[in-house]
């Protein structure tokens, strides 16, 4: 057994690791809690991502679903226009010649048919809306296509901004170093120092514009797609290059523009008004009934009879139900040619876009972008050699750096015209209004 005094000496110890190990486990956790999270990892999403999840967002897919659901009852309507009619006629009569009360009655059955062509023209209702609601569904699919695709190449615009922006800044900043320097010896003056300077600060403002315009269109193309978004996304890979079509096929693509799916679901939505105007018309028109009464006398006779019953469209031939299905038809088709003549005339406008922006991008490319380049080597190799002054180089790479932001600007516009050309293309619906 240890002495008291030993005994002592073992808890202190004992109390003093305790304590330590539960200071530093209180400091780990401390620093644990304190320590930045870790950062988001931006989701990137490459073109054909993009206009994949476009065409699964969840208003197309609700416009498919409606689509498939119209189709789905549509096929379980009858042929028959009317449910068969049970009449009873339950009574009592008395007897003349006992003066007991005895029981009689009637019970009818009827079954109607229509003979001005009801059945016909409700299937011909069901399969027009049906059609109507495939192109539209068609339609929001095209334009969220549309809209991804754009959302995504403004944001690769954005990106590509982005790093020339940055790159400009590190440039500029240490060009404004160096003058400082030479400043202080006296190689350049205090102005000509404040002027870099100050070309550095715009360089920096510029650059973080450019990462707010990043976050915003990463924020768009979510939008576009559909999609829940908490950070903004990234457009990730390079930019799309789909074919043009030649000048003669121009021609037949304006020709062609009412088999839009816009454009079909116009004249579809006219044809469905007037099949319904069809419907409601015939559903006031010629009526026959058929049936079976059967008869009990008061004398407990029976009986069965034939029924017979006609309806004639004499006063009341469905006008006033046919109206508002007449007056859609017609709205819908000043719609229809107004939606052809627009959707040509977009075709035409995408067409010629896709060679202004593609001569636009070549003149940059060839050049603007080499020219600003060379000024503002030129000025830079002059500056050095003493024959420029510090302003003219920083107007000269001004002009330099806006040459490369065009640039990325008309590869992107370029690329946005070639795609709306060539998704419009694809998605001229057969069958649809010519």
């Amino acid at each position: 057994m240890p002495s008291p005094p030993g005994r002592v000496v073992a808890l202190n110890f004992m109390l003093r690791t305790a304590f330590q190990g539960a200071l530093a486990a209180f400091l780990l956790l401390s620093r644990a809690l304190a320590a930045p999270p870790a950062p988001e990892v931006a989701p990137t999403v490459t073109f054909d991502q993009a206009i994949g999840l476009a065409s699964r967002a969840p208003a197309v897919a609700g416009a498919e679903a409606a689509a498939v659901e119209q189709r789905r009852v549509g096929d379980a309507v009858s042929s028959l226009i009317a449910n068969p009619t049970l009449t009873l006629q339950p009574g009592a009569a008395k007897d003349p010649l006992d003066g007991r009360w005895n029981y009689m009655g009637e019970a009818t059955i009827v079954q109607g048919w229509n003979l001005s062509g009801l059945p016909g023209n409700r299937q011909a209702s069901i399969r027009t809306e049906g059609e109507q609601l495939g192109a539209e569904a068609r339609a929001a699919a095209l334009s969220h296509r549309l809209g991804a695709a754009q959302a995504w190449t403004e944001l690769w615009a954005a990106q590509q901004s982005l790093a020339d922006a940055m790159q400009e800044y590190e440039l500029a900043r240490d060009f404004s170093a160096r003058m400082a320097r030479a400043a202080q010896a006296a190689a350049y003056t205090r102005a000509e120092a404040a002027d870099a300077a100050t070309y550095a600060a715009e360089a920096h403002v510029q650059a973080i514009a450019a990462d707010g315009e990043v976050t915003d269109r990463g924020f768009q193309l979510a939008v576009a797609m559909g999609q829940q978004a908490e950070i903004p996304l990234v457009a990730a890979g390079p930019l799309p290059r789909p074919p043009a079509p030649t000048r003669t096929d121009w021609p037949a693509l304006l020709e062609a523009a009412g088999r839009l799916p816009a454009v079909a679901a116009r004249k579809l939505a006219g044809d469905a008004d007037r099949a319904r105007e069809a419907e409601l018309r015939s559903a006031k028109g010629w009526g026959f009934g058929t049936g079976v009464k059967g008869t009990r006398d008061y004398l407990g006779t029976w009986g069965a009879q034939a029924v017979l019953e006609f309806s004639f469209p004499l006063f009341d031939r469905g006008e006033r139900e046919a109206a508002p299905a007449a007056a859609a038809a017609a709205r819908a088709a000043g719609e229809f040619q107004e939606a052809r003549a627009v959707a040509a005339t977009e075709i035409a406008r995408a067409l010629h876009e896709v060679e202004h922006s593609g001569e636009t991008l070549e003149a940059i490319e060839k050049e603007l972008v080499p020219a600003a380049a060379l000024a503002a080597q030129s000025r830079e190799a002059s500056m050095r050699a003493g024959e420029t002054t510090v302003l003219e180089v920083l107007v000269a790479r001004r002009a330099w750096a806006a040459a490369r932001q065009k640039r990325t600007r008309a590869l992107a516009i370029h690329a946005w015209a070639q795609v709306k050309v060539w998704m419009l293309v694809a998605d001229m619906t057969p069958g649809g209004a010519k």
